[in-house]
Parts: structure tokens; sequence; C-alpha cells
């Protein structure tokens, strides 16, 4: 490949990273603007039937493990995905009564891609909810809803929206 190659190829892809990390986050940006609650009532209530599936009975543990036998991947596949150490993901799996951080919840709700609704389901599971009202959670809300599970334009996002990361959740 010649030399000029390689420079249009870099500058393509320079394009297509400022599309991804500019243009998008003007939609993000005015939703942190707006700050307005109504605005996901929608995608909740269209999931209801499946944000109501998991009753309090049920423990992070088994609705992690549902989504994951629903998503057909392997379970390496899902906590490399999340950046979780295989230790960690053993104990999920082993200790019944573990309680997950809320970050481990939205990463473990990232690799498995997850909807809005289910991502909620799984916090609720947890006893954690995404609260409407802080800049960070408005952006992971924005990056469920429109199905960005690429954790570093996440976290780029949250940087750019609020200076945070998803190991500051």
């Amino acid at each position: 490949m010649t030399l000029q190659k390689k420079v249009i190829k870099v500058f393509s892809n320079i394009v297509k990273q400022i599309d991804d990390y500019v243009l998008l986050p003007v939609a993000l940006k005015k939703l942190l603007e707006e700050n307005d609650e109504t605005a996901y009532s929608v995608s909740l209530n269209e999931d209801k039937e499946l944000y109501m599936l998991n009753d309090l009975s049920e423990s992070f543990r088994e609705v992690l493990f549902n989504y994951i036998d629903l998503s057909n991947k392997p379970d390496s596949l899902i906590y490399k995905k999340a950046c979780i150490d295989r230790r960690h993901f053993s104990k999920i799996r082993s200790d019944k009564h573990y309680h997950p951080s809320y970050k481990t919840v939205t990463l473990l709700a990232l690799a498995l891609e997850l909807s809005t609704a289910q991502y909620e389901s799984l916090l609720h599971a947890a006893a954690y909810s995404l609260p409407k009202n802080k800049k960070e959670y408005i952006v992971i809300r924005y990056c469920f809803d429109n199905k960005i599970f690429d954790l570093n334009k996440v976290n780029n996002y949250l940087y750019m929206a609020c200076k945070k990361s998803l190991n500051d959740l």
C-alpha cells in the first residue's frame, strides 16, 4: 500500500471517529440540556411486561443468568466484553447473595447489549434504579436507548458530558 493510500485511509478513519464522537453527542447534549424526565417514559411503557417480569423474589444472579442464557453467548465472552475478571464473574455465579456495584450491573448490561427496559430490570433485581435527573445516568440511558454498547464510546460520552467514566459510577 502506498503512502498516499495509507494517509487517505487514516484520514477517513479520523472522519468516521469525528462523526461518531461529535455528531451523536449533539443529540445527547440536547437531552442533557433539556433534562426532560418524560422523554423516557415511552420506552419503559413499551416494554412494561418485560420490566414487570422481575419481582423482588428474583435475585440479581438469576436475572443476569437468564439474560445470558437468552443471549446464547458464552459466559467468557460476556465477562471479557464487560471487562470483568474471571474470578469476579465466578463469584457472581456461585454466591447467591452477591450484591453487585452499579458499575458491574452497567458493564454486564452493556456486554449483553440489553434494551433499556432490560437494563432497568437488571438494575431493579440488584436494588438499583436509573435516575432521570443526573447527567451520568442520562448519558447511560441515551446509550442504551440508541444501542451504543461500545465501552469506549460510552466512556467518551460520559467524560464529555460530566467528566466521569463508567469506573466512577
